[in-house]
Order: C-alpha cells, then structure tokens, then sequence
C-alpha cells in the first residue's frame, strides 16, 4: 500500500460512501427499470401546431386506444364472439363491484354491430352494413370481423394487465394462443414496453460481460480487470437510478443511455488505468497521483464535449431523444467522478501487483512503455506514408460528405420491431384478412352560427367518405354516416328530408356517444376516421395532399349550410412531420458537437490547427459511416440519431490523448516523428483496449430484436471501428505532415518563449537578491 500514498489517505472513507450507495443505487436502478412505459402519443412534440390541434381532437373525441381482436375463423356468423364480448363485459363488471379500476371502457364486435345497424331504426340491409364496414371492423372477403375493445387511458401496469385480460378470455373461449392476433396503439407501446425492458436486461448484462472478458485479455490482470469493471458498472447503474429521482418513467430511446455511461466510463477507465501502468512502469514513488495528474486535463476535455454534445439533442422535437440528452449527459459526468474518485480508492485498497511488461525507456524522459515489433512497424508504415494516407483519407472523407446528402429519416413505429416479433406478424394478418389499423382522422367542422340541417351534413361527410375509399392506400373508414339511416333521396326539401332530419336529431346523443359527432364553442365537429396501412412505409405528407385534393372540392360544391373546414389531425402527420426534423437534429446536434470540440480544444491548447486536427479527426468516422448508409439507401430511424454524439465522446477520448502525447514529445523538443512515435507508444494500446471493450461490448445489443438497440449496437460497433482505424492511420498520418509539424512548431515557439521569460525572471531576481555576495554593496 505505500505506492498509492496519494489515494490511501482518503481510501477507506471513498469505499465506505460507495458501499452505502450500492443498495441504494441498485434499488433506483430496478425503479427506473420497472418504470418503463411507452406512449407513442407522448413522443410527439408538444410545439407544432398539430399537436395541439391533436390535443383539441382528443378533448372532443377522445382517447385512440383501441384494440382489435381476431383470429382465423372470426366471421360473422362465428358464435365465439359473442361469447368472448360478454366475459369481457363479465370481468369489467366485477372489477368494478370489487373496488378496483375497469381495464374497459366499451367492447363491441361485428357481429353487434350487424345486429344494430340491420335493425331499427338504422334498417339497413346485411349488405349495405358489411360495405360500410369492410376495411375497417369487417373484412374483405364480408365475412372476417373482430372485437374492438376500448381502453380507458391505462397506466403502463393497467395496459398489460389489460392485454392479457384479452388474451386471457381468448384462451377461455377455446382458443390458443397462437391464433389470437392483436392489434392497436396500445398492443404497439406495450410490445415497445417489453421489446427495450427486454433488451436493457439481458442484452446489458451480455455486453457488460463480453466488456469484462475483452478487458482482461487486454490488461491480462484479473484486478484492474475487476476495478475497470466496477467503475463501468457502478456509473451505469447510478445513473439510471437518478432517473427516477427526477420523477420521469424510463422509455425505449431513454434505455439506451445506460450502455452509453458504460462505454463513457469504461473509456475513461482504460485510459486512467494505462496511465497508472505507465507510471508504475517508470517507477513513480505515487503511480496512482503521477496517473490522474496526467489524466484530468485529456478525461475532463472529453467528458465536457461528450457532455455539451449530448445537450445538443434538447434541440430535438422528440421527447424521448431530449430525454436521453439530458440524462446522458448527467450520466457521463457521474462516470468522470466515479473514475477521478472510485478508481484511484479501489487501486490503493486493491493495488495491482501483476508483471508490467515492457519497460519504460528512462532515457527518453518519458512515461510511455517501448513499442513492441508490431506496432513498431505499424507506425513506420503510416510515418513513411504520410501523405499517401492522409490525401486516400480525405477522398473518403469527401465521398462521405456527399453520401450525407442522401440519407433519408424515417420513424415508421413498426419498424422499431424486427420481422420476426411477433407483433409484425399480427399486424401483417390483420391488415391482409381485416384491413389498415393505423387511424388518421379528418374533422369537419361547420359554423356554429348557421341554422343546422344534420341532413346535409351527414351527406357532405358520407360523400367525403366515399371518396377518400377510392384512395390507394385507405384500408377504410368509420363516421357518423357509418351509423346512420341511408340518406337517399333526403337532402332536397321533400318530407322523406323533413322525416329524416327529424330521426336524426332524435338519434343525435348516439352519434355523440358514439364519437363521430361532438360540439365545441368553434362549431360542430364531424369525423371521419381514416384507417391507413401499418406494416408498410407510407409517405404520409403526399397521402395528405392527396385527401385534400379529394376533399376539399367537395366541400367547395356542398350545399351544406354555412362555412366548412376540413381539419385533417391524428398522430401520424404528427409523426411525419418529426420525421423531417429527425434529421435536422442529427445534423444540428453533430454539428454543434464538432464546433464545440474544436473550439475547447483550440482555445486550450492555444492553436488553430489543433483545433482543425480535431475537426477532420471527429467527423472521419460518421462521415464515413452515415455517408455509406446515404449512398446504399439505409434509413436512419429513431435508434441511429444517438449514435454520432456516442461514437464522438469515445473518438475525442482517443484523439485528445493521441494530440496531448504527441505535444508531449515536441516540448521535449523531440521532431516530429518522434513525437508521433511517443503517441504510439503513450496511448496506441489503450486505444485498441478501448476499442474491444467497448466496441465488442455494444456489439452485443445488435442481438436485440428491437430495432432501436439494433441499430444502435450496429451503429456503434461500426463507428468505433472507423474512429480506431482514423485514429491509429488518418491522425497520425496528419500529425506526420504539415499540419503536425505546424503544431509542433507552435508547441516549441511557447516552450522557447516561457524559456526566455523564466531565465529573464532569473537574471532579475539576481539582479535584486541583497544576499547574492557577487552583487556590488551599496557606497562602496
């Protein structure tokens, strides 16, 4: 223990603090866990004008939480569904008489409604009944129908226990499992719910273990293994746990800032950890205070770009992306402590005293271990081949940028699954043998100030209707007209228009608590609800041009009374809209990254080309890597907008380290080469060891069958291998060159220059010293 002096007085009072927080960092850790809920309403942004105009349509109309249940073989003469429909009513009933919530709010099938609308007072016939609904409750073929059940607005823990309330009386009617499919937006954020719970647990602990195993092969010391480890570990849990403090649930986007801390911290570890090595090696009496004194400025550096970069995404228009912003950003700054005060306690509790290897060359003035004959060659090849390298890396570099021109966003919600959840495939069969299940509304709006005549309203809607049927991608439709009496023949002034007007003001309180028909202080409020496709990925800004085209002339030419507006509302427009800003955020959130990078480290190290070594050195590995995505035509989606601010923390870790040992070695007033061989040797291997750690480690989450931590895993492996090969052949190719030597040069004038000012303060203080006897005394 006498080697970690430095560390050992505050030792025991650091590991004491962190054993009292362990339980309850795992206690907040399993909250934030519990917690996870996924609204796909909750992640539109609360600024645009949609939603609110949203927001105003679920006052009027209510809540979309709709589930359609059907299995093969539920037509309309199927028996089951009746039964089915009446135990869900019988469970709903005694909830409720036993004091607890109603998981429902309505259940109604096909069946029942063919019952209705072919009675009084609708009487319409079976055939006019199963064209009005096909495509929505009743299928193609007017046989295949379903039971739609209607949530009332669950909590995340009401919501499954509702689906598998459904499932449940499935299973009692004499159906598997396998047959019933589901679908809706609840059925979507509980399948969300489950699929990131899913991928944060058993994808996490897979990647912390493939990181542990990675670590030793690298240190080949099973105690700095474990230390690294525990610090990685440890930063990761405590930052989710601070999750909940703050009163927020976890979400799919949000479980992604857990491997993020991870990668964070274990970086930094790595690098504080060589450094220790270093020191040890070069026979320092206090390795461990000798390591952080080498490691604050390159670690604090990195933490604050990684950190301010990662607020960047509070300029997203998605929640969940803001979200992982700020606690990320909060994360990666407990990882620095954690390795500025965990590490260095559990190094002198725990000291390693394991062989160190190659020996430091002493005669160098340095604490950087010899190159072994690989690396050795390595760095002859990119030395000798500077400018080869750095011109073929700005070529890639070029085509990158030009591939970034094409990359195309998308945030198609089922295309957060993998085809082979079972979700897709429930979706894909409800679609083919029952119709679309995606709701787009349509609102018309009447003035309020003219004299109603719910005749001519009612006909202006079904004629709108009837016309968006004809669109392409309408699966079909539901409205007030859908419900009503046929109105052939009654929108003139004869007495069959007088007897139905009349009918239908009588029947206007079921057209209301039906939710097709609603009244507000603006006017009268009709909808119409589109249901479009969902497994297939619709450009919805050109399908909303194409309703308007459709719509709007008929308003134009309606006799109905009064002025008519067609709002045209529900998520999806929602959705696409923040579709667009996707990739806005990804450039603005990358863009404000790199521009803070290079203006700390330029205004640091107090030289311009530092700070443009820095900017071609952190765009390298997401210019490459997006700029192919651009160019094979891969879309990047919710699950790839973090990536770059990811990927630049652990690129600007290995690059400010590489420059800071580079400007090490021109202080000394080594030449360039030598000072690019003493990078090599200062934090080439920690670089790899990083690498593996990490970028193997993340691998593990391309495993998930989420497509979030997907592509996030996939993402991640690909830019931190292109971050280690730019920093181990374009950095140093470029230090190497001119640029390099433009840095060196500026290095040694300031070394030159506090030189001359310290030996001028010399001569001074001699000039001025009483004491000095070879000064003249005074009167002599």
């Amino acid at each position: 223990m006498k080697e970690q002096s430095f560390a050992s007085r505050r030792v025991v009072w650091v590991l004491v603090l962190a054993a009292f927080l362990l339980p309850l960092t795992f206690v907040g850790a399993r909250r934030a866990v519990e917690s996870n809920a996924n609204d796909v309403e909750d992640w539109l942004p609360t600024h645009y004008a949609e939603t609110s105009q949203f927001r105003s349509f679920q006052k009027h109309f209510g809540n979309d939480d709709f589930v359609v249940v059907s299995w093969p073989g539920c037509t309309l003469d199927d028996p089951r569904l009746d039964r089915y429909a009446e135990l869900l009513r019988d469970r709903r009933v005694r909830r409720v008489a036993t004091g607890e919530v109603a998981l429902f709010e309505q259940v109604i099938t096909g069946r029942e409604l063919l019952a209705q609308l072919t009675a009084e007072p609708t009487v319409l016939s079976r055939r006019e009944v199963v064209t009005r609904l096909r495509g929505a409750v009743i299928g193609p073929d007017g046989e295949q129908t379903c039971a739609v059940v209607t949530l009332r607005k669950p909590s995340r823990d009401e919501l499954h226990a509702a689906l598998q309330e459904l499932s449940d009386a499935a299973l009692a009617v004499g159906l598997s499992a396998e047959q019933v499919h589901l679908g809706g937006p609840p059925v979507v954020n509980a399948a969300i719910d489950r699929a990131s719970t899913q991928s944060l647990v058993r994808l996490a602990s897979l990647a912390g273990l493939i990181g542990l195993l990675v670590a030793w092969v690298c240190f080949r010391t099973v105690r700095l293994t474990v230390i690294v480890f525990i610090v990685a570990t440890y930063s990761a849990a405590l930052s989710l746990a601070v999750v909940p403090l703050f009163g927020v649930p976890l979400n799919a986007i949000l479980v992604t800032m857990v491997p993020l801390v991870y990668v964070a911290a274990m970086s930094g570890a790595i690098h504080l950890s060589n450094y220790y090595l270093d020191s040890r090696r070069a026979g320092e009496r206090d390795p461990i205070a000798h390591a952080l004194k080498h490691a604050i400025v390159p670690l604090g550096l990195a933490t604050g770009t990684t950190a301010v970069g990662l607020l960047s995404l509070e300029f997203s228009d998605i929640a969940p992306i803001r979200l992982f912003g700020l606690f990320s950003a909060l994360g990666v700054w407990i990882g620095l402590v954690m390795q500025f005060v965990l590490l260095p306690a559990l190094l002198a509790f725990w000291p390693d005293n394991s062989p160190l290897g190659p020996t430091v060359d002493t005669s160098a003035d340095d604490d950087a271990p010899l190159l072994s004959p690989r690396w050795q060659r390595l760095a002859s090849f990119v030395i000798g081949r500077q400018a080869w390298l750095s011109a073929g890396c700005l070529v890639l570099l070029v085509l990158g940028a030009w591939g970034l021109t094409k990359v195309e966003t998308s945030i198609q919600i089922m295309r957060l699954f993998s085809p082979q959840t079972p979700i897709i495939a429930s979706y894909a069969w409800l679609e083919q043998h029952l119709g679309a299940l995606v709701p787009l509304e349509i609102v018309l709006r009447f003035d309020p100030e003219e004299q109603p005549n719910m005749a001519q309203r009612l006909a202006l809607v079904e004629s709108v209707q009837k016309q968006i049927a004809t669109l392409p991608d309408v699966g079909g439709s539901l409205s007030a007209a859908t419900f009503a009496p046929s109105l052939q023949s009654g929108s003139g002034r004869s007495l069959r228009s007088f007897m139905i007007n009349r009918r239908l003001r009588q029947a206007r309180p079921k057209l209301i608590e039906s939710g097709y028909l609603a009244e507000s202080d603006e006017g009268e409020l009709w909808r119409i609800s589109v249901r479009v496709n969902a497994v297939r990925d619709i450009d919805y800004s050109e399908f909303q041009r194409e309703l308007q085209a459709a719509v709007d002339p008929l308003i134009a030419s309606s006799p109905a009374a009064g002025k008519v507006e067609a709002i045209y509302t529900g998520a999806v427009p929602i959705i696409f809209k923040a579709r667009h800003s996707l990739l806005d955020g990804l450039a603005l959130g990358f863009g404000t990254d790199i521009a803070l990078v290079v203006l700390a480290v330029a205004l640091v190290l107090r030289h311009w080309s530092n700070g443009l070594l820095m900017l071609l050195a952190s765009v390298f590995p997401m210019t490459l890597v997006f700029g192919l995505m651009g160019w094979s035509g891969t879309l990047v989606d919710i699950g790839s907008i973090m990536t770059p601010c990811v990927a630049l923390g652990v690129t600007i870790d290995d690059v400010i380290h590489f420059v800071l040992w580079f400007r090490r070695g021109a202080e000394r007033g080594l030449s360039v080469r030598d000072s690019v061989l003493l990078a090599y040797r200062g934090c080439g291997r920690a670089m790899v060891q990083s690498w593996g750690v990490i970028g193997l480690g993340l691998a593990a989450f391309s495993l998930s069958t989420f497509e979030p931590t997907f592509r996030f895993g996939a993402l991640m492996i690909a830019l931190l291998t292109v971050g280690l090969v730019g920093n181990l052949l374009f950095l140093p190719a470029l230090l190497a060159g001119p640029l390099g030597r433009s840095i060196a040069a500026s290095v040694q004038r300031r070394v030159a220059a506090k030189s001359r000012a310290k030996e001028r303060a010399h001569q001074h203080a001699k000039q001025h010293d009483p004491s000095d006897a070879s000064q003249p005394v005074a009167g002599y």
